[in-house]
């Protein structure tokens, strides 16, 4: 795994600057000549472009062990956003460096043979890797529903990447396809007969019971994973302290006065910079827009919740046809949405549908990382469904976060709650 890993990071970063000495190919050989100066800025600052692409990449979850089981939409995705960010990035690098000595459309022309290039080095990555990487065996764990639940998840997974070999449950109960194992008591049982390598414990087992079976789970080597109730991941991201004698976990509150200045200047700052690089790609989807849609709107706002309840207006730029809700109400945008029209898929699959966000961003109501802003209608069903939802709005909501990157269409709201926690 780890050698696939670094193989991957070598060739990302080969192939970021293969990109751009293409770019020179196709701007200055075809007028007769390289110009030497040209080559000279790029190599002053090919140590600046590696940097950044390293650390872009690695924000985007290129280099985690799990990114080897990722399915190829959501690589195909994340390639195009991380490249999106990387050429931002660049671009304003390009007027705050004076290194930068050669014209900025080569970083427009790099950035889309990076795509290609990198894209095809994903195929090969992927192709490669399904040789060399066994799926992960696992035994689901749970209360009946629950363990349904997520049997039906693994049942949609077309990756070939998990194998769920039976299920434990607590009693009778569930219309599963796979052998069932109807008490806890029964998990030496199912390890001898089913040999898993990895197990899922599911939320909702009782405290007790889960340590008596992780117990047996490590004594054996196998893996474990734990889908955690909204308590825990609040005790994970507490620190452990004496208190008069006593060990206990302190809770304090999510950001302070001083941490909050601070991510806000960065907000700011990050708004600046981008805003130039991302006004130029505003306007050439407007016009794509424009051309798909003459009479539709550019942009499109909506009613958002953020910070302590707070509605607010969120702009993006449109991607269905107009007046979309009109006959169904609020409903949420699926993978295969019917309303969304053609430049509004790609303009959602590279996420420049949220460039305008900047605004937002700008007027303080959002910022770059937090939890994804819903709808009133919405926030007001998960409130009343899911316990803790409403620990989401104790800071402003974000662009963008980890439920956005590590989440897709299918992620219920109580797991992408547990991404934003």
């Amino acid at each position: 795994m780890k050698r696939i890993l670094a193989l991957k990071a070598v060739g990302d970063i080969l192939l970021i600057h293969v990109g751009y000495l293409i770019a020179f190919y196709i701007q200055f050989l075809l007028k007769g000549e390289i110009e030497a100066h040209n080559l000279t800025a790029y190599m002053n600052v090919a140590p600046w472009l590696t940097v950044a692409a390293i650390v872009v990449f690695y924000g985007y979850g290129f280099y985690h062990s799990s990114s080897a089981r990722q399915q190829w939409d959501e690589i195909f995705s994340a390639t195009i956003c991380a490249l999106a960010l990387l050429f931002l990035i660049t671009f304003s690098l390009s007027y705050m460096l004076y290194q930068f000595g050669f014209p900025r459309r080569t970083i427009a022309i790099a950035t889309f043979i990076q795509l290609m290039l990198i894209l095809g080095w994903r195929a090969l990555i992927v192709r490669w890797s399904k040789k060399y990487i066994d799926p992960i065996k696992l035994l689901i764990v749970g209360p009946a529903e629950r363990a349904l639940e997520r049997a039906s998840h693994f049942a949609k997974d077309e990756s070939g990447n998990y194998q769920v070999l039976a299920v434990l449950v607590d009693h009778d109960g569930g219309d599963f396809d796979l052998p069932v194992y109807e008490s806890y008591e029964k998990l030496p049982q199912a390890l001898d007969e089913v040999r898993p390598n990895s197990i899922l414990f599911c939320s909702d087992i009782p405290y007790k019971a889960r340590m008596e079976m992780m117990m047996e789970a490590l004594s054996r080597g196998v893996d474990i994973f734990i889908v955690p109730d909204l308590y825990e991941i609040m005790i994970a991201k507490s620190r452990l302290e004496q208190f008069n004698s006593v060990p206990t976990f302190r809770l304090t509150g999510l950001v302070n006065g001083r941490d909050q200045l601070w991510k806000r200047a960065m907000d700011i700052g990050l708004a600046v910079i981008f805003g130039l690089p991302a006004a130029v790609v505003i306007l050439l989807a407007a016009i794509a827009l424009k051309i798909e849609s003459p009479r539709a709107p550019v942009f499109y706002s909506q009613e958002r919740v953020s910070r302590h309840g707070r509605i607010f207006r969120l702009y993006k730029l449109r991607t269905m046809i107009p007046d979309a809700e009109k006959n169904t109400g609020p409903v949420l945008a699926g993978k295969d949405d019917h309303r969304i029209t053609p430049v509004g898929r790609i303009l959602r699959l590279t996420r420049i549908d949220e460039l305008p966000q900047l605004w937002n961003v700008l007027k303080g109501e959002m910022s770059f990382i937090g939890p994804r802003a819903e709808r009133p209608f919405f926030v007001e069903q998960y409130s009343k469904n899911i316990p803790g939802y409403d620990y989401r709005h104790f800071i402003n909501s974000g662009i963008t976060g980890l439920a956005q990157v590590e989440g897709n269409y299918s992620t219920s709201a109580e797991d992408k709650l547990r991404f934003d926690l």
